[in-house]
């Protein structure tokens, strides 16, 4: 890890750690920018978290800094199943949900 740069997430500031990576060519010349390419890494790393039950879908979703909405959306986009949790995380995942719905439709 080379050096640390610092991220601010919905009011709270967290440090994060920089590393580099080695990616093929033909890999990386998917990727119209590299910033694109940065955000995809990312993204795969924090959803590796999450469906490793190494993180909750809150915390993946602000890592992310997206809704909590939108990382079912990433997930899906990705084709994977968000129901990868124990019960106590299915029911609070659940409870978090109907708090949004609820919020989107007074």
């Amino acid at each position: 890890m080379s050096e640390n740069v610092y991220l601010l997430l919905k009011g709270v500031i967290k440090r994060m750690a920089t590393i580099t990576l080695e990616i093929p060519d033909d890999i990386s010349c998917q990727f119209i920018t590299e910033k694109e390419m940065r955000r995809t890494v990312f993204e795969d790393f924090v959803i590796g978290r999450r469906q490793s039950g190494l993180i909750s879908h809150g915390e993946a979703a602000r890592l992310l800094n997206i809704t909590y909405t939108d990382f079912f959306r990433l997930m899906g986009q990705r084709g994977l199943s968000f129901i990868n949790a124990t019960n106590e995380e299915l029911e609070h995942s659940y409870q978090n949900f109907n708090k949004i719905m609820e919020s989107n439709n007074p």
